[in-house]
């Protein structure tokens, strides 16, 4: 065995047909690839230390976005790399680095002489996390959702959490050490995206890149329904750098500091209890992942342009010397 699929068979897509069913055919098809089930009972990070210890090359995990982050976590800093298969309802990681949803496609990544690229991973007081962490307000809906996703399914159970907990927002009091200084801030929501993210309407929550290095990160004041639907209204106007209620920076470290002993922190769609204070870090190149080859081209093309952009802006703000 040197590849090996972890399966979250309860994950958005394996509940729409015969999806689970074409993704075990497609498994089949590749060589020396043995499946492990997601089982809430088992250890699922002592099972891939085992695995990794037996000398498995390719670890791949099938599910959504908190499926993937639970496998990665795993292997970061090690040179065994990751493959994703989009298999929940939103699959966020998966469409930032280009992996498509049509699942023989994604299969084919285990194919010897796919292509690897190394990503940024973040972390906070020891857990990782590929997409995103937050406190405040994000935390208190995933809670939310999760108590009535059964009953009512995700996305039903996603409009009542929101209608709960944005009715009656909390502002919480925290000091916040950016960039080497210290915000004292009351905040409805702290947000940290690995890597530059979109907020423009069409294209919220898309990443170009996960090689830059930085968490962008945004603080959200809005502390009632008012103030809310005031920054909802500037993101849908894709106004939302103008509104005097959200503060957007980039940093590589930060540290949250609050009064509450435990907080909720949310980590790629899923939520556990930290204890304060939190300590946030990027860790530069962390994760090796098999993807497409179109998407190393698209970054090499990103890269171009932004080299271009960095020039022209250079040949604007550069004034000429004056001969004497």
């Amino acid at each position: 065995m040197k590849k090996v699929l972890f399966v979250n068979a309860g994950a958005g897509r394996a509940k729409r047909g015969k999806e689970l069913e074409i993704l075990l055919a497609a498994a089949r098809k590749q060589p020396d690839l043995q499946v492990h089930y997601i089982n809430k009972d088992v250890d699922l990070s002592q099972v891939i230390r085992t695995l990794l210890k037996q000398g498995v090359k390719v670890v791949g995990a099938a599910g959504g976005d908190g499926t993937i982050n639970s496998v990665a976590g795993n292997l970061v800093k090690t040179n065994v790399p990751l493959v994703v298969i989009p298999f929940g309802t939103l699959n966020h990681f998966a469409r930032d680095i280009g992996v498509p949803p049509d699942l023989e496609q994604a299969m084919s990544l285990f194919e010897d002489g796919a292509t690897e690229i190394r990503i940024d991973v973040g972390e906070v007081n020891g857990n990782y996390f590929l997409n995103n962490s937050s406190i405040g307000i994000y935390p208190r809906l995933v809670r939310q959702r999760e108590r009535y996703e059964k009953k009512l399914g995700k996305w039903f159970a996603y409009l009542l959490a929101a209608w709960m907990v944005l009715r009656r927002p909390n502002l919480w009091h925290i000091k916040l050490l950016l960039n080497g200084e210290v915000q004292d801030l009351k905040v409805g929501l702290v947000f940290f995206s690995n890597n530059r993210v979109n907020m423009s309407p069409l294209g919220a929550g898309q990443r170009a890149r996960l090689d830059d290095q930085v968490f962008d990160t945004y603080l959200v004041k809005a502390s009632s329904p008012i103030q809310l639907f005031r920054v909802a209204a500037s993101f849908l106007l894709n106004k939302l750098a103008e509104s005097p209620l959200v503060t957007q920076t980039e940093v590589c470290k930060a540290t949250v500091y609050s009064s509450r002993r435990h907080l909720s922190v949310a980590f790629d769609g899923e939520t556990r209890t930290l204890t304060s204070p939190l300590a946030y870090q990027i860790h530069p190149a962390a994760l090796l992942v098999r993807v497409p080859s179109a998407q190393v081209e698209n970054n090499e093309q990103a890269d171009r342009k932004q080299d271009s952009e960095e020039k022209q802006q250079l040949a604007v703000t550069t004034v000429p010397e004056t001969r004497k």
